[in-house]
């Protein structure tokens, strides 16, 4: 019998995520079993709703309908029940990544957030490894800013090398994420812009790719709610381009400006 899409309750995700512990080791059977899951707790309606909001849904790509809070509950019970078995984990992220249903990969990132606090070099590794196989936006930051996130924060000398590479690649969804992966950090308590987040940003301020120039123009804004000044001279840096790119940019971000530091910087267009 098919379970109504979200009727299943935190209590019985943990139970059938403690049940399928046995298959750790085995990462092919687990993903059976996962996908038997997805089957049942999806909704026809739900894919569609998906569809409608992320491009790329189209014919070939599997999706489930399962909605967000359900994907979140069972990404943090899996890891809950293999915490003692880390690359067990890790190795049931990367194929439930390769397996390539937009729920199978949502849930591999929120499994990957929780273990980049002990294991950031072993999570920046995968996502590298699995960037380019990255197809729309919302796996791009179902993956960066949170699966990411802890290994981003607290392990800045891991993640920001990887971060450099992605924003010189060829494949605009790569440089995507390695803007977006630093989205998190200014979330951080005692966070202070540094020069590596704006040389990062450098790279991608002329990008011809809107989902590249949309993620600078996401970072610029999460940096001004720390930092608006610091905001503020980098744009100041960048208003007198000729560049349609990176005057779109410096556009976009500088509406969450204060109106005197708003008027200071047009006036120099």
């Amino acid at each position: 019998m098919a379970i109504p899409a979200g009727s299943l309750d935190a209590a019985e995700i943990s139970r059938r995520m403690g049940a399928l512990a046995v298959m750790f080791s085995t990462p092919d059977a687990f993903l059976g079993e996962m996908q038997r899951l997805l089957a049942a707790l999806g909704s026809a309606d739900d894919a569609v709703a998906a569809g409608r909001y992320i491009p790329g849904l189209g014919e070939g790509y599997i999706v489930y309908g399962v909605r967000l809070p359900d994907l979140r509950r069972i990404a943090a019970e899996t890891v809950k029940a293999g915490r003692r078995q880390p690359e067990q984990l890790l190795a049931l992220a990367r194929r439930l990544w390769e397996s390539g249903s937009r729920e199978a990969r949502i849930i591999a990132a929120k499994m990957l957030e929780p273990l980049g606090k002990r294991h950031p070099a072993a999570v920046m590794g995968l996502a590298a490894e699995v960037a380019q196989s990255i197809r729309n936006w919302e796996e791009c930051d179902q993956l960066g800013a949170f699966g990411l996130r802890h290994a981003a924060q607290q392990h800045p000398a891991i993640a920001l090398p990887h971060c450099r590479a992605w924003v010189r690649d060829a494949n605009p969804w790569v440089r995507r994420l390695g803007v977006v992966t630093l989205t998190s950090v200014p979330k951080e308590g005692g966070y202070a812009p540094t020069d590596a987040e704006f040389a990062i940003l450098d790279t991608v301020m002329a990008d011809e790719e809107r989902v590249v120039q949309d993620a600078a123009v996401w970072l610029l804004r999460e940096i001004t709610r720390r930092d608006p000044a610091a905001v503020s001279a980098y744009l100041g840096r960048h208003v007198a381009s000729k560049h349609r790119a990176t005057r779109r940019i410096v556009n976009e971000a500088l509406k969450v400006l204060s109106a005197a530091d708003q008027e200071a910087i047009r006036a120099l267009f």
